[in-house]
């Protein structure tokens, strides 16, 4: 068996692989977890592993932490992984490989094992990013921006009145709103679905035909409940890709 673990800017998240199949998701937020609680958490039902994977965009502090964790409960080391030329049938389209967000690189090739054809990946959380990879394993580079709490957030931060005149109301799906708060959130909802499709638009230009749509981050059903184009939501394709890796010679 081997342990999965994806550490993001707010939760970690782990699974385990076992003959070539991905058990389901555990994930919990880890600003608050010690290493005692995350020991427990990923130990729980889990046998020692012949090996531990892991990626992690969240820093020092968190991934100091799974180590202490799994060096207390199997004496095990953890194998970081890293944004790479190649991998997974993928060519990463950084001029520098290793500039590239690993979460957004195993992604990419998680999704790129799904589809085996051009897709579209959208990962969302507290920034939203967008790649594409055609069918040939080209990843051509992506896009950036602000998610949509941290859209939300900072324009309560850096407006003079928004934050107070939003302090009562609701949010809905739909891109009009009666009030400021829904004001604010379903316009950064629809602002992030819009660009997805703008970028699913593009690409499918380049490429001359239509390219999968796959969303996946802890922020990504809400975005997805207002994309218009055909889509699915992967909550575990980073995850997905740290098991393409693991199943490759070393």
């Amino acid at each position: 068996m081997i342990l999965l673990i994806d550490i993001g800017n707010t939760r970690i998240k782990w699974a385990r692989l076992e003959q070539g199949r991905l058990s389901e998701q555990s994930a919990a937020p880890h600003a608050a977890l010690g290493a005692d609680q995350l020991r427990a958490a990923l130990t729980t039902q889990v046998q020692r592993p012949e090996r531990i994977l892991m990626s992690n965009v969240a820093g020092p502090r968190v991934a100091q932490l799974v180590n202490d964790s799994v060096a207390a409960a199997w004496s095990a080391v953890v194998e970081v992984v890293h944004a790479s030329a190649a991998a997974g049938g993928v060519r990463n389209g950084y001029r520098d490989p290793e500039r590239l967000g690993v979460d957004r690189w195993l992604a990419v090739i998680g999704a790129y094992a799904l589809e085996r054809g051009d897709a579209i990946v959208v990962s969302v959380g507290t920034a939203m990013t967008i790649d594409a990879v055609d069918a040939a394993g080209a990843h051509r580079g992506g896009v950036i921006v602000p998610g949509p709490d941290l859209m939300v957030s900072s324009l309560f931060r850096n407006t003079s009145d928004i934050a107070h005149r939003a302090q009562d109301g609701a949010s809905s799906m739909g891109l009009f709103a009666d009030n400021t708060l829904g004001a604010v959130e379903q316009g950064a909802l629809h602002a992030l679905a819009a660009l997805i499709e703008r970028a699913r638009e593009v690409f499918e230009h380049e490429v001359g035909r239509a390219p999968a749509l796959i969303l996946t981050g802890g922020a990504s059903e809400r975005v997805a409940a207002v994309v218009r184009c055909p889509h699915r939501v992967m909550p575990d394709l980073v995850l997905r890709g740290l098991a393409v890796l693991a199943q490759e010679p070393r």
